[in-house]
């Protein structure tokens, strides 16, 4: 939509508005009919002059991580989050390192570090 679009726009909601008041400014039965027609030619305009705008980019998630604690020995693994991943959940893996039982310790964002500088 470019700015012809925005200019009828424009023209729609001013005459839309210029109906709507002459339509209630009146006292005869047909003033009900006339502030309809302001109402929708008003709405017809707003509508071409809010169409087209750019939507914003949304940024993706951050990184999630989980960590994941041996019950026996003090071996820790940090891999990425799975869906149904939560806190003291059994995992089905075992310990490399002595072959125990393993549970989630944590699940965490990983988030990006800023500059010092930045922060000014």
């Amino acid at each position: 939509m470019g700015i012809v679009s925005k200019l009828l726009g424009l023209v729609f909601a001013a005459s839309g508005f210029i109906i709507l008041w002459w339509g209630m400014g009146t006292n005869d039965a047909l003033s009900f009919i006339w502030s309809f027609i302001g109402m929708f030619v008003m709405a017809m305009g707003f509508a071409l002059l809010t169409s087209g705008r750019e939507q914003k980019e949304a940024k993706p998630p951050p990184p999630t991580v989980t960590e994941i604690k041996c019950n026996s020995c003090d071996f820790k693994e940090i891999r990425d989050f799975q869906k149904g991943d939560y806190v003291l959940k059994a995992v089905e893996t075992t310990c490399p390192k002595c072959q125990s039982a393993m549970t989630i310790e944590g699940v965490y964002i990983v988030r990006e570090e800023t500059d010092d500088k930045d922060r000014i």
